[in-house]
């Protein structure tokens, strides 16, 4: 007998397995964007940070590289930076504090197309004020600035998207009835632009290391005998592990590295696939990140595997916080206060682990433990009230607020400040104040007072005109075009600048005018070869010879005699910053910057190291010692090679 019911039509193949490849390739949760955009705008900040203390050296006229040499000699035909604008180290502060500025409204998402376009601009100029600094991380946040730009970063776990919210207003009975949360996935060219660079920077990276050093195990053991680039760790393990160790180290990176394209762009078990890619790939950085002082290549790598996130990877995220948060709460408090009720309708925006209910004055609530309704109704007036159902305790006004904060996601890392000693007298003062003059808060903010209840129901219409429909359609298309642009540009450079394309695939590309613009201009380079062929078996150091007025003769960068042992070169490098530097000035394609570090040292500028108070160098020499290093597990000492005189003064 056939069944009259109609049945949809099944649909084809090469149907399903596009609906595959485009939600595995092209879409993102709003959720996991939101999160990249908070750790991303965290990082960042790290690396401002982490420059501070080098403001004056590399990024002032004060330092090893003034503003018009860099515009007379410039490093590449097309630069871009705004700090060459700023001269005096005061005026280089003042940017830096800009870019902190904006770097904060980004992560917490206020504006946040406008601040990420000026973070981007900010830290684009930070990386290129001075490119004798840049390394393959720098170039990698670069290119998140870039691709990140064209997505809407915004719309989840920001300011942005709660201001939009509370557009809506609610009566108190409505705080625990919020609409669902926007889940509707982001589509965008940008999303598969994240993958692709994620791809080939693990592509590119795995066929370079073609190697013997590699082949035979041995490129990560060799790698810890860098001793300008070695962490503490990176030397106990260099001295305690056996070769067998490092050896599968060696090949489990091959492998992992070489496979991550393949997880990551695989559309079948999308979601498993990128888990087994995230698991070893940030167990990968982590290692390279322990063991070795290299910028911040690895965590910024990391942080962009937030962005593909599923759905699924953001609730598993989401219970992990719930279950960190605690037992859930019942929060009473004086739903006619305007700014009460106001202050109750932020947080139940912000309690995305729905651990808190709101009870306004609501004559058949429930009642906190041992109350009957006669206190409970006298101390609301006076105090916000929290307690767990089932529990014994009741919180009150400042302890109150801060098991709320402790409910909220995360909030636990901000709630012990509730119950700190000293601090938590203070608190409750502050809210004693508040409390008594919250009907004069609430007037002056609009928002009513005492014995004005708050109307619910929406104050605005959600519903958008077709002209905004329009104009959201056509931003969208821009925004594609604004990626295929790039990813075109970007492409150009891959093709120029990788030895696998143009020597073993035969690739001859002569890359346009246009896209070397593009691509210089923000840093977005795509040369994918680090440690290859082969990982580096000789390191260098910088030693400089400065006699002084007294006659002594130092060397600034530690303020000891120059030491030109092989042993000694792990005290010669202050951090990373100035290690790439010296390293890079000694090399002959960066020789036309020695005199401005010769002015440099001449003019006594030398306050970031170690010149004794009042002493003037007289004459100097600056020497780089290249050396071998030893074979891995012999325990012994680098070779000394011939040294190399970079810059002396007076010239001779």
């Amino acid at each position: 007998m056939i069944d009259p019911t109609p049945q949809p039509e099944p649909s084809s193949a090469p149907r399903r397995a596009w609906r595959a490849v485009r939600r595995a390739w092209f879409e993102a949760d709003p959720r996991a964007l939101g999160l990249f955009r908070i750790a991303f705008g965290l990082l960042c900040t790290w690396d401002v940070l982490r420059r501070v203390p080098w403001l004056s050296v590399f990024y002032s006229n004060d330092g090893v590289l003034s503003n018009h040499y860099a515009l007379f000699r410039p490093h590449s035909s097309y630069t871009f930076s705004l700090l060459l604008g700023f001269g005096r180290p005061e005026e280089v502060a003042v940017f830096f504090g800009f870019t902190l500025i904006c770097l904060a409204l980004f992560t917490l998402g206020a504006w946040t197309r406008v601040t990420h376009l000026l973070s981007m601009l900010c830290i684009i100029s930070l990386h290129s004020r001075n490119v004798l600094l840049e390394n393959g991380g720098d170039v990698v946040m670069n290119l998140w600035w870039l691709w990140t730009l064209f997505l809407p970063l915004g719309r989840r776990l920001s300011i942005d998207s709660l201001r939009a919210s509370m557009k809506r207003k609610e009566s108190p009975g409505q705080l625990n009835r919020q609409p669902p949360p926007d889940r509707e996935r982001v589509r965008s060219l940008a999303v598969f632009a994240v993958l692709w660079q994620l791809s080939v920077i693990y592509a590119l990276n795995t066929v370079h290391k073609g190697g013997h050093t590699w082949l035979d195990g041995t490129a990560i053991a060799w790698t810890l005998e860098q001793d300008r680039i070695v962490t503490g760790l990176g030397q106990w393990v260099r001295d305690a592990w056996p070769l067998w160790i490092t050896q599968a180290m060696t090949w489990g990176t091959l492998v992992i590295e070489g496979a991550a394209p393949l997880l990551l762009l695989s559309p079948i078990g999308t979601v498993w696939t990128r888990r087994v890619a995230f698991v070893t790939l940030t167990a990968l950085h982590g290692g390279i990140f322990l063991l070795t002082d290299v910028g911040l290549f690895s965590p910024t790598m990391v942080v962009a595997y937030l962005i593909l996130f599923s759905a699924a990877d953001v609730e598993l995220l989401r219970r992990a916080l719930r279950r960190l948060a605690g037992p859930a709460i019942i929060v009473a408090y004086d739903s006619d206060c305007g700014i009460c009720h106001w202050c109750a309708r932020l947080g139940a925006r912000l309690d995305r682990l729905g651990l808190i209910t709101w009870l306004g004055r609501d004559p058949e609530g429930p009642l906190p433990p041992g109350y009957d309704r006669a206190r409970f109704d006298a101390e609301r007036e006076d105090t916000i009230m929290a307690w767990a159902p089932g529990g014994e305790r009741v919180w009150h006004r400042h302890r109150a607020v801060g098991r709320i904060v402790a409910a909220l996601p995360l909030g636990r890392l901000l709630a012990w400040v509730f119950a700190v000693p000293g601090l938590s007298w203070l608190l409750d003062r502050a809210y004693r104040a508040f409390s008594t003059r919250r009907h004069h808060f609430g007037a002056w903010c609009g928002l009513g007072v005492c014995g004005i209840s708050i109307g619910g129901g929406p104050d605005v219409d959600d519903a958008p005109s077709d002209a905004r429909r329009a104009a959201r359609r056509a931003r969208w298309i821009l925004a594609q075009l604004g990626v295929l642009f790039f990813l075109l540009a970007t492409g150009s450079q891959l093709l120029i600048e990788n030895r696998f394309v143009r020597d073993t695939l035969g690739v001859k590309h002569r890359q346009p005018t246009w896209a070397r613009k593009a691509v210089h201009y923000g840093r977005f380079f795509q040369g994918w070869s680090m440690f290859a062929p082969n990982a580096p078996m000789g390191d260098g150091w910088m030693v400089i010879e400065a006699e002084l007025d007294d006659g002594r003769v130092i060397d600034p960068q530690t303020g000891a005699a120059p030491a030109f042992e092989p042993c000694d070169a792990d005290r010669m490098v202050p951090g990373q910053f100035w290690g790439s530097y010296t390293s890079r000035l000694a090399g002959r394609r960066n020789s036309k910057y020695r005199d401005e570090f010769g002015k440099w040292l001449r003019n006594h500028r030398i306050r970031r190291l170690h010149l004794p108070p009042g002493a003037k160098v007289r004459r100097f020499t600056a020497w780089w010692l290249p050396d071998r290093s030893p074979p891995p597990g012999s325990g012994a000492a680098p070779t000394l090679k011939k040294r190399q005189k970079v810059l002396s003064w007076p010239r001779g």
